[in-house]
This record gives C-alpha cells, structure tokens and sequence, in this order.
C-alpha cells in the first residue's frame, strides 16, 4: 500500500496545479499577473534530494509528458526539462549544503530557469504572445512570488512525509 502513496500524491499535485491555474491571471496594482503554479517540479524536486534521485527522474519524465499532453501543444519540453532540471538540482546539491532553504531558493532558480527557458521555445516557433519584458513583470515574477508561497506552506511538510517514506522503505 505504500509503494501507491507517492504516485497517488503525485497525481494529486498534478491536478491541483490546474485547480490553482484557474485563478490566474489576476489583477493587480492595475496590471494583470499570471500565476503559474509549479507544485508538482518542486516535488520531483524534494523527491529527488530526500527519497530517490531514480524515483525524482520517472516521475519527472512521466509527469512532464502527461504535463505536455494535457496542458500544452508540444510534445516533449516539459518531458525533457524536468528530468534535466532535477539533475541539475542534484549536481549543485553535490557542491553546497542540502538544507531546505537552499533545495527551496534552488527550485525557485530552477523554476525561473524553466519558465525562461518555456519562453524562449514559444517565442523561437511564434507561439509566444508577448515580448520578453511583459514576460517578466507579468508572470514570471509573479510566478516565482506564488510558488515560494508554496514553498513557504508545504515545503517542510513535503519534506518530513518523503524522508518518512525513505525510513520506512528502509526498514523493509
């Protein structure tokens, strides 16, 4: 029963993020912001540093095709960037401490990196809508504030369930 618990979690951060998109864009001091929630990467992401670096890379790979299919029209960005964020993420973790300030301010990072990264694809094939920077103050910004928010929330919850998980996977 307990090996179902994390894909079952992780199915459930997955749709929740859909659940929290449809509260974007808002506005705010007169402009209009967007809120990009990205729960499920900093979950692969506190996988990855407290459970199992193989585990974090399936379901970064698993979760970022469902992410392509179900929410974009390209096949394959998200699909190859979680997978190659988290291993980032763990190739700077082998150089600094992993205390989870630092594994939060990484994902935020990271997370940036993403959305720029995402950025940069759309605008390369003619999809993106907007100049680069009415990408920044309107949702890049805006997302980091909203996922840091999460962070801030869950993060050390998220924490002590998955090294809970990683003891009792021990003990077996």
């Amino acid at each position: 029963m307990t090996r179902l618990i994390l894909p079952i979690l992780g199915i459930i951060i997955f749709y929740s993020e859909s659940i929290f998109a449809t509260f974007s864009p808002i506005e705010a001091y007169g402009e209009t912001r967007f809120l990009v929630p990205r729960f499920l990467f900093i979950f692969i992401l506190l996988l990855s540093v407290y459970y199992k670096p193989r585990t974090a890379y399936i379901y970064g790979f698993t979760f970022g095709l469902m992410y392509d299919v179900f929410f974009t029209g390209i096949i394959g960005i998200y699909m190859f960037l979680f997978p190659l964020l988290i291993y980032v993420a763990l190739f700077i973790l082998k150089l600094i401490n992993q205390n989870l300030l630092l594994v939060g301010l990484l994902g935020l990072f990271l997370i940036a990196l993403m959305e720029c990264a995402v950025y940069q694809f759309n605008a390369l094939i003619g999809v993106a809508g907007i100049d680069f920077t009415t990408f920044l103050t309107q949702r890049l910004y805006s997302t980091l504030l909203f996922n840091s928010l999460f962070l801030l929330l869950l993060a050390y919850p998220l924490k002590s369930w998955i090294g809970n998980l990683q003891h009792a996977h021990l003990e077996d």
